[in-house]
């Protein structure tokens, strides 16, 4: 008799839609997905819970020494609800972070100090050197990036995507022999913090309350966003116009990786000279790069001023050179590095 009533109400259940919302999907791909790295609760925040998801590609554990990669499909096998790969990158030419540089755009720096990524175009990068493995016979540290493709699933930084991207980076980073500490778990996304320009000691964006700035776009005072720490692989500043809530940005990258990805960064965005090599520090009307050599390898350092709604910069190349300038030497400093080569006073025009 309680069988056969239970078998009513699971029909009744099923009938009004019930059954098609299969809450147990989190925990059992959790389960037996991605070596077992994920959590099911994350997931059940991550993935949609009135469709139906599929298992797809999965290479942890099978013994791959540069790449894993792990993904949860949709129902059509043709498109996946969450990607995940990590991978160790020896700053070839098709590195893993190559399509964050095929268009401009700022990642956004919404995590603590204790991991070291950002949140790019399609969801959550952590880059981080992997000691166990040293360096190959170029010179170049070995590193793993992991990334989570959660575009599908989510429009901004989640603790949820977040705390994916940190077990995975520590799961694969053990299962690669990378040998980097593992990150810990942490509990938030951090808001973005504006400080007035006499609050950023102690930051590494102290520079920018030393520098001559020009006017802000609205006549209002500059604040600061400083939201990475100065020994991080990528560390970024901001001038933010209190008056529009425009910013002007300041990012360094370090390692060899980063030169392919920055000449197609620029040969996509700017119109440079056919006898240009493509590779050097250059000024485009929304772009500027230095470089210079750190620890042995190569370091980018890019200035970008993208209005949000306007094609025009938010300030002129010609007055954000000094500022790159003085980001790069500040940087140098900090880093130690040699050979600074600055941008020239042309500023190129855009392909667009």
């Amino acid at each position: 008799m309680v069988l056969g009533s239970l078998v009513v109400v699971l029909a009744v259940l099923a009938g009004a839609g019930w059954m098609a919302k299969p809450v147990w999907q989190p925990w059992w791909f959790a389960s037996t997905l991605c070596g077992g790295h994920l959590s099911g609760g994350e997931l059940a925040e991550l993935l949609p819970d009135d469709e139906r998801l599929q298992a797809g590609t999965d290479t942890f554990g099978s013994e791959q020494h540069r790449s894993l990669r792990c993904e949860i499909d949709e129902s059509d096998g043709r498109h996946f609800a969450l990607q995940i790969e990590a991978e160790l990158d020896t700053g070839e030419s098709a590195g893993p972070l190559q399509m964050e540089f095929s268009i401009p755009v700022n990642p956004r720096y919404a995590y603590p100090a204790s991991v070291p990524g950002f949140y790019g175009k399609f969801g959550p990068v952590i880059i981080q050197t992997c000691p166990k493995l040293g360096r190959n016979s170029e010179g170049r540290a070995r590193r793993l990036v992991t990334r989570v493709f959660a575009h599908g699933v989510e429009r901004d930084p989640s603790p949820a995507s977040l705390r994916t991207a940190v077990r995975i980076a520590n799961g694969a980073g053990a299962e690669l022999g990378c040998g980097a500490d593992p990150l810990p778990l942490p509990d938030r996304v951090e808001t973005t913090h504006k400080l007035a320009l006499g609050q950023t000691e102690g930051t590494m964006c102290t520079w920018l309350s030393q520098a001559t700035l020009p006017t802000s776009p609205s006549g209002k005072e500059w604040q600061v966003v400083a939201p990475t720490d100065e020994k991080a692989p990528i560390t970024s500043c901001s001038l933010l116009d209190s008056g529009t809530g425009e910013t002007v940005d300041f990012t360094a990258w370090y390692g060899d990786w980063t030169d392919k990805p920055f000449e197609r960064l620029f040969q996509n965005n700017i119109r440079i000279p056919d006898d240009s090599r493509g590779d050097e520090a250059l000024l485009g009307e929304n772009l500027g790069r230095a470089k210079a050599r750190c620890d042995g390898e190569a370091a980018n350092f890019l200035t970008s001023s993208y209005a949000r709604h306007d094609s025009r910069p938010v300030l002129p190349m010609s007055k954000m050179r000094p500022l790159l300038e003085a980001f790069t030497a500040d940087q140098a400093k900090r880093r130690g590095c040699t050979g600074l080569v600055l941008p020239g006073h042309t500023v190129y025009p855009s392909r667009h």
